[in-house]
C-alpha cells in the first residue's frame, strides 16, 4: 500500500536547538535574507513538522523556547549567539504574534506575548 502522507518525519529536536533553528531563521527574515517562504521551507525541513515563520514565533514566545533559554548561563555563545540574543529574539517574537493581526487578535496566547499586546514597538 502507497503512503500518501507527504509531510516529512517528525524529528524530536531538544528545545535548545529548536530556539536556535527558529532565532536564526526569524533573524534572517528580518534582515531579508531569506523569504518567507524559504523560512517555512527550512523550518519544515529541519523539524519534520509544518513549522512556518508564524509557528517559529509562536514557538519563540512559548513555555517551553523561554524555559531553554533559561536554562542558559549569563555568558553562554554558540554558533554566533548570546543568551540576550535568544532573549531579544523572544521579545520580538513575542510582540509579533501579540499585535501583527490586522484585526488586533493575538496569534498566540503565551505569557509573553500577552506582555506586548497592544503595546508600541518602541515601547521596548
Amino acid at each position: 500500500m502507497r503512503d500518501h502522507n507527504l509531510t516529512p518525519p517528525h524529528k524530536r529536536l531538544a528545545p535548545l536547538v529548536k530556539v536556535k533553528l527558529a532565532a536564526a531563521t526569524l533573524a534572517a527574515v528580518l534582515a531579508d535574507r531569506m523569504s518567507e517562504e524559504d523560512a517555512g521551507r527550512v523550518l519544515r525541513e529541519a523539524t519534520g513538522t509544518q513549522w512556518s515563520l508564524l509557528t517559529c514565533m509562536q514557538y519563540l514566545s512559548g513555555k517551553e523556547a523561554l524555559a531553554a533559554i533559561g536554562r542558559l548561563s549569563a555568558d553562554w555563545s554558540e554558533d554566533g549567539m548570546t543568551r540576550e540574543s535568544l532573549e531579544n529574539t523572544t521579545k520580538v517574537a513575542a510582540f509579533a504574534v501579540a499585535n501583527a493581526h490586522p484585526k488586533g487578535t493575538p496569534l498566540c496566547a503565551s505569557n509573553l506575548a500577552k506582555q506586548y499586546r497592544g503595546r508600541d514597538a518602541l515601547d521596548g
